[in-house]
């Protein structure tokens, strides 16, 4: 649907619909290595579509466009997770959740959020100032951030137990 609506220069509502199953199309349209483009079938046609090179259009339209991010009213729950690790499965998960109703806080030990996103990837080829955005964007669904936050496993877990429903360790490996 998004590549249709580009193309039919309908940019907004383009990312719109990206934004609906991919919180970070900005990340996404620079970091992607996209595989996906040397099997596309279209190429038997003429050339495979640029995925990639179209959501990085749609989130850099998205900034020099402004707009209130669209929000789905969803009821809100109960229910308190937390999610220890702010990179990209952490941030993932921290944006279903929240579509879903429940209140999370993501616990990250570095000053800022993003894990290897932002410390692992150079900024040459993730712009600091584009991993914040797409980072506000889940501010905004109302997920909360606690940086400079380590939590020791498996001692502080049973800590935040008594705090939370449940909790989602995202916190990634560090190595190759």
């Amino acid at each position: 649907a998004y590549i249709a609506l580009a193309g039919a220069g309908r940019f907004q509502e383009a990312i719109d619909v990206v934004r609906q199953d991919n919180i970070l199309p900005g990340i996404c349209g620079r970091v992607c290595t996209h595989p996906c483009e040397e099997v596309c079938r279209r190429s038997e046609l003429d050339e495979p579509i640029a995925i990639r090179d179209i959501k990085r259009f749609l989130a850099d339209y998205e900034l020099s466009h402004p707009q209130d991010l669209k929000i789905m009213e969803v009821s809100r729950r109960e229910e308190k997770i937390a999610v220890i690790g702010s990179g990209p499965a952490g941030l993932a998960a921290a944006t279903d959740l929240a579509r879903f109703g429940y209140q999370v806080t993501v616990f990250e030990k570095e000053a800022l959020a993003g894990g290897l996103l932002r410390y692992g990837i150079g900024p040459y080829r993730l712009p600091r100032d584009i991993l914040d955005y797409e980072i506000e964007c889940i501010r905004k669904l109302g997920v909360q951030f606690k940086t400079s936050h380590f939590v020791a496993l498996p001692g502080d877990v049973q800590k935040l137990k008594e705090d939370f429903d449940a909790i989602i360790l995202t916190i990634g490996t560090w190595t190759d």
